[in-house]
């Protein structure tokens, strides 16, 4: 005789009661497969857990190294500009003749290709010259073009100061009262009338380096003022020998004329 499992089903009404019955084998068959079932439930919804928290570590990641990305390309430009900027310091104490403190040759010394760059020679003499002497150089440097114009005349002083072509600046067009501003901070020593260049403007930046402002039409600064970089001085003009609205603009070193464009930065 088989064994088996009655299954007895009482219902809550008069029906009849109901009775089932089993075999053992088929109540072991149910039992595992619902076991079965139970255990693959687990499985899948731990799997599919350690799936989510692993997209969502690996998403916290992602966006973690994009800021990293984006912090270090903020730092490279950083640093970038900073070793521009000292290096264009170095070039412009190199341009002027000035010696060279010990940190600059250390900055050439590193491997950067701004410090390499052709416009910087490869070897300095150590200086003593101070921090706040350096600054006040860089201060003294006239890079700022004075107004925003077309070259219409360029430097010219090797044919000699009695040939017409002599020219011991650069002219600068523009519309007229375009405001005139100083190429670099000093002291103003000229501010008034010349034959030639009317109203004039002269600034005397220190360490020998003076800038000349001619041709405007009015002067803003007087004789003594100190000015800065960038600060307006005149308002651009055609006045003295001039044909046309422009800024007759000078750059002399121990008052010998040298090329602007030797120190104006683009």
């Amino acid at each position: 005789m088989k064994k088996h499992l009655s299954l007895i089903v009482v219902p809550h009404d008069d029906s009849n009661v109901r009775n089932f019955k089993v075999s053992y084998a088929v109540a072991y068959a149910f039992v595992a497969l619902v076991v079965l079932c139970v255990l693959t439930f687990v499985v899948v919804l731990g799997t599919y857990g350690r799936v989510l928290v692993k997209a969502h570590e690996a998403d916290r990641l992602a966006r973690e190294n994009g800021r990293l990305i984006e912090r270090t390309a903020g730092i490279d430009s950083l640093r970038s500009e900073l070793l521009h900027a000292q290096a264009l310091g170095i070039q412009i104490k190199n341009m002027l003749g000035v010696k060279l403190t010990a940190a600059d040759s250390s900055l050439v010394a590193n491997v950067t290709p701004i410090a390499n760059s052709p416009a910087i020679p490869g070897t300095f003499e150590a200086g003593e010259a101070a921090h706040e002497d350096q600054k006040q150089l860089l201060r003294a440097i006239p890079s700022m073009w004075p107004l925003k114009g077309y070259v219409t005349r360029g430097f010219r002083v090797s044919v000699g100061e009695k040939d017409e072509q002599y020219h011991p600046g650069i002219d600068i067009a523009a519309k007229r009262n375009t405001p005139v501003r100083a190429s670099a901070e000093g002291v103003v020593t000229t501010s008034g009338w010349d034959e030639t260049y009317g109203y004039l403007v002269v600034i005397d930046h220190g360490f020998g380096i003076t800038t000349v402002y001619g041709h405007n039409s009015r002067n803003l600064v007087n004789a003594g003022d100190r000015v800065g970089r960038g600060q307006t001085i005149a308002f651009l003009g055609s006045t003295g020998k001039s044909t046309a609205p422009h800024l007759h603009f000078e750059v002399r070193k121990n008052d010998v004329p040298e090329d602007p464009r030797k120190y104006l930065l683009n």
